[in-house]
């Protein structure tokens, strides 16, 4: 269940960050788009790259991805895959063989050339997904240390010359991913490294040449690919998992670079709004590119980037209503069982009245005892009897006969129709009935009025009246006693009578009411408390499975509250703070109203959560599913879900403030300094420079968020006409977040703490013999 709630989370994220108006456009690419990601090590890049435009961009199915590996790929919608081959088991001539190989063996020469042909195709299939086709663009990613990218050129310059047949403009970057969290082989990974930086030194320089013979028809001819004197990226991004401050992001990790990298492809090649553009600074590349390198630089000159995500936890927010509503349900079942004993007692149908009823049912009519007076009795004289008690003159007239006719026509009649009674059965299908399929009560209802921890208890009640019926069983044979004890001359003979036979008859009447009259009424108490003793045996029996159901809900309850908890717990201490508070207040007014629109116990409706016991029984997942699917229908829907990001940011932070202490209310201009201060802090550049305020540092900072916000018209006058950078914004209007991507240009290899520190390597591993270029 555990998946189950991670996916439902995920999804209303994405959901959640779905832009309010799809309209805008704002999530369109305006050129078709190339990701070549090179290299096994890059396959967590391509995979994350990927989800992210999936999600976020409108035409990301015009989207296409290359992968150049060698021991594993993936095979997804619009990935093509050339295998390359294995760099052989020898380390120190790993790159070089690689790059000999690839030359060498023809075949992978002619894949290429088919792979590079296909995704021509492709793209032009897609060609309606764009709203221009001049230009194709393309992204080249790579893990500085993967020998794979020993290849990056002829890899580069080949689709460049392919697809340059369909395209008059090709702009390529290339993005080079840094780690510099020191693992297993530190030393040999960041020689690699280092080997590769030196030859993209070389490879932008500006009298960098290349020719080879790359192209390859369908007869294997082959022909030349020339590229002359120039750089061969327009723009080099160095991402290190390590920012500018020297410190390791252990949260993101590698993550917030394939952010970056989607971040940068959409404000390079975002589709542009006239209507909102035109109020802000758009990205410009040759801008960009003109300033990180003045015409006195000397030598290549690289960029990296920043990107801060100040979003709502919408993971922890989804979790939190689910239980929280999850919850509010439960507790209306709770309720419902606080009703009065008289009306617990006609559901089961065991007040008073209706259980005299039932052993009415089981019992002889009481006029049935005049049938005793057909009996023969025995011939005693009247003066003998008048000295006997009535005990006494029952035994010298009948015998045992007056007792066992009682006993076959009585005792052994009413245990016949109560062992042949179906209690059992009948009493659950009552329960079932009037209980747990009712929705005024419920499964916790039947559960909790059949338990013995709850005061409103049918057990209670049960007890409490076996105990009354066995005090009126105990007075009754006391009562027959004394009836038995008295004396045959006291009792009332009619003065009528003249005969001593007739007065005989008239005893025997006496004696048949008196004491079978009283032996009755014993008869009753007892299939009285023998029928209440079945119900209590049957009560608790029922109350087991009852249990069981309930102790579903309860651990369903338990795991909705730890999940939330814990999501809640990941939440940044900023931006999750109060979630609990503000949305179980949230959840109770939304439950209210639906209570008002639809009635109180709406929940237990077949078209909304419907009969709980009914899907206990399917399992805890279906009943987890359950109130997922009404929470998607239901709940999400309501305006307090559609708040902008600052608004519900500004309430939720303010939840916890009473009326009394409304002087510490967060006001929104302080709730707009301290988002700005985030998203600066967080947006430090992804790479340590080692002379931070190198003389051609440049810096353009940029906001993904609505132009109408109040937070971006207060971004742009926190330093307004005092800002040494470019500050534009992108267009999205969404309400979960605000992003704000920082690029900076400028520095060279020198300047990087990566290369300071690891040169020695790179240099003693070659002195060791090690063969890193071609």
């Amino acid at each position: 269940m555990q998946r189950q709630l991670h996916a439902f989370a995920n999804a209303y994220d994405a959901d959640a960050d779905r832009f309010i108006d799809d309209n805008d456009g704002q999530l369109s690419i305006n050129n078709p788009l190339l990701f070549v990601f090179i290299g096994d090590q890059s396959l967590e890049a391509l995979n994350a790259v990927y989800e992210n435009n999936r999600k976020k961009w409108n035409n990301s199915k015009g989207v296409l991805y290359f992968h150049v590996y060698q021991d594993q790929t993936v095979e997804k919608e619009n990935v093509f895959s050339l295998r390359l081959p294995s760099s052989g088991s020898d380390r120190k001539t790993a790159r070089q063989n690689l790059h000999r190989q690839f030359y060498q063996d023809i075949r992978i020469l002619a894949e290429f050339n088919r792979l590079a042909r296909q995704i021509g195709n492709r793209i032009a299939e897609h060609g309606k997904s764009y709203s221009s086709f001049q230009r194709l663009n393309m992204a080249f990613v790579t893990r500085v240390e993967d020998c794979c990218n020993i290849v990056l050129p002829e890899i580069a310059l080949l689709l460049k010359s392919l697809l340059g047949e369909s395209f008059k403009l090709i702009q390529m970057d290339m993005y080079g991913l840094i780690k510099e969290k020191r693992g297993e082989e530190h030393e040999y990974a960041s020689s690699l490294g280092i080997s590769f930086l030196r030859e993209l030194d070389r490879y932008q320089d500006r009298a960098y040449q290349f020719e080879g013979m790359l192209l390859v028809t369908d007869d294997q001819i082959k022909l030349p690919i020339v590229h002359a004197a120039s750089p061969l990226f327009d723009l080099v991004y160095l991402l290190s998992d390590k920012n500018e401050h020297g410190m390791f992001d252990d949260d993101a990790g590698m993550k917030a670079n394939y952010d970056i990298i989607c971040n940068m492809n959409l404000l390079k090649n975002r589709k542009i709004i006239d209507e909102f553009d035109h109020r802000h600074e758009n990205y410009n590349n040759q801008h960009f590119r003109q300033h990180i390198q003045p015409a006195e630089t000397k030598g290549p000159v690289y960029s990296s980037a920043g990107l801060s995500i100040v979003k709502r936890p919408n993971q922890a927010i989804a979790l939190t209503v689910l239980s929280q509503f999850y919850r509010q349900v439960m507790s209306v079942l709770s309720a419902q069982s606080q009703v009065e004993k008289r009306v617990i007692l006609e559901l089961f149908q065991l007040n008073s009245d209706a259980v005299d009823r039932k052993v009415a049912e089981l019992m002889p009519s009481k006029e049935s005892l005049e049938e005793m007076s057909a009996l023969l009795s025995e011939s005693v004289p009247l003066s003998e009897l008048k000295r006997m008690s009535l005990k006494q003159a029952e035994d010298s007239l009948y015998g045992q006969h007056a007792n066992a006719f009682f006993v076959d026509h009585f005792e052994q009649a009413a245990d016949k129709k109560f062992q042949g009674m179906k209690l059992e059965q009948e009493l659950e299908a009552s329960i079932e009935r009037q209980i747990v399929q009712s929705l005024s009560y419920g499964l916790y209802c039947a559960y909790a009025w059949t338990s013995e921890q709850d005061e409103r208890s049918i057990v209670h009640e049960l007890r409490s009246m076996i105990k009354d019926v066995s005090r009126q069983l105990e007075e009754a044979r006391l009562q027959l006693l004394q009836v038995e004890q008295e004396p045959v001359e006291l009792q009332a003979f009619s003065r009528f009578s003249f005969f001593d036979k007739g007065k005989i008859k008239q005893l025997s009447r006496q004696l048949f009411d008196k004491i079978y009259g009283q032996k009755f009424d014993i008869l009753f108490f007892e299939i009285k408390q023998k029928l209440l003793r079945r119900y209590l045996a049957a009560i608790e029996s029922l109350h087991q499975p009852l249990r069981e159901k309930i102790e579903v809900t309860t651990s369903l309850d338990k795991l909705l509250k730890e999940t939330s908890r814990h999501s809640v717990s990941e939440a940044n201490d900023y931006l999750g703070r109060n979630i609990p508070e503000y949305y179980e207040a949230v959840v109770e007014e939304i439950i209210q109203d639906l209570q008002a629109k639809r009635g109180t116990f709406f929940y237990f409706e077949d078209r909304y959560v419907g009969n709980i016991a009914a899907l206990v029984n399917e399992g805890a997942e279906a009943l987890l599913n359950r109130f997922i699917e009404v929470c998607r229908k239901e709940v999400f829907v309501y305006p307090q879900f559609r708040q902008s990001f600052e608004d519900e940011l500004l309430e939720r932070a303010n939840v916890t403030v009473r009326y009394e202490d409304k002087g510490n209310v967060l006001s929104k201009e302080e709730l707009y300094r301290d988002l700005y201060i985030q998203l600066e802090e967080r947006a430090a550049i992804h790479m340590q420079v080692f002379n931070y305020t190198q003389k051609h540092r440049y810096e353009e900072k940029y906001f993904f968020a609505d132009y109408d916000s109040e937070f971006i018209h207060h971004a742009f006058s926190v330093d307004k006409g005092v800002r040494l950078y470019k500050l534009g914004c992108v267009h999205e209007k969404k309400a979960t977040g605000i992003e704000k991507l920082n690029i900076m240009g400028g520095f060279q290899l020198e300047d990087l703490m990566y290369v300071v520190n690891n040169t020695k390597y790179y240099e003693s591993y070659k002195q060791n013999g090690f063969q890193f270029h071609a």
